[in-house]
């Protein structure tokens, strides 16, 4: 039986992480607000809008697109799988989610910090970084020293939820992927699912095909 992964996404998701879904092997289950009591093997938390400040206790500096139901069917999610052991995929906004739910904060806004180095360009081209890969991590595994990825955010991870570690970081310090000491959990600040290895990036479905293996090891367990 395929594994059920859980796309939690925005409204205008353009259905890339469901293609990267069933390449891994996996059945995509998608929706934005989906019930966090529905049946699933594991959940992936996708891009879209900023977490509501609130949820970390602060007033808002630079967040937007908040979608306040949202934040709070995902923070369920998240506590759901940790009470369950179910693996957790986040990436962008949801790297920002886990760390949120585990206790941790983001910078709201990057030009307050870093400039520009983040932010997508207003023409709309791509732009892509190196960052460096922990050793004897999940990337480090798949990609070895460091990959090439793409990047397209303004507010990045500032201090660790409860149990994270970065496993990759670019040449400012900006925390590009975390996972968990002891959980199966993932998180990616940038879009794996939009990263094909010939666009001068990485190839980002190694992380879907990863992803997919733990849960299929989950299920099996």
């Amino acid at each position: 039986m395929k594994p059920r992964i859980l796309i939690s996404r925005s409204v205008e998701s353009s259905g890339l992480y469901e293609s990267a879904v069933e390449k891994a092997g996996g059945e995509p289950l998608s929706f934005h607000c989906p019930d966090p009591e529905m049946e699933f093997d594991g959940l992936i938390l996708a891009g879209g809008g900023d977490v509501d400040p609130a949820e970390f206790l602060e007033a808002n500096h630079g967040s937007r697109e908040i979608d306040g139901p949202r934040d709070r069917v995902e923070f369920d999610l998240v506590n759901r799988c940790i009470c369950e052991n179910k693996p957790i995929l986040g990436i962008c906004r949801g790297h920002q989610v886990v760390n949120i739910a585990l206790g941790g904060n983001i910078y709201q806004d990057m030009n307050d910090y870093l400039l520009d180095v983040h932010d997508q360009p207003a023409d709309g081209a791509p732009r892509t970084h190196v960052v460096k890969l922990g050793m004897m991590t999940m990337l480090d595994t798949l990609y070895g020293g460091e990959m090439v990825v793409n990047s397209s955010h303004h507010q990045a991870v500032r201090q660790f939820g409860q149990g994270l570690y970065r496993t990759a970081w670019d040449e400012h310090g900006v925390v590009e992927a975390m996972q968990h000491g002891t959980l199966p959990i993932w998180t990616v600040q940038f879009h794996p699912e939009q990263m094909t290895g010939e666009d001068g990036t990485a190839d980002g479905q190694k992380i879907f095909d990863f992803f997919l293996e733990q849960c299929r090891k989950h299920c099996e367990g």
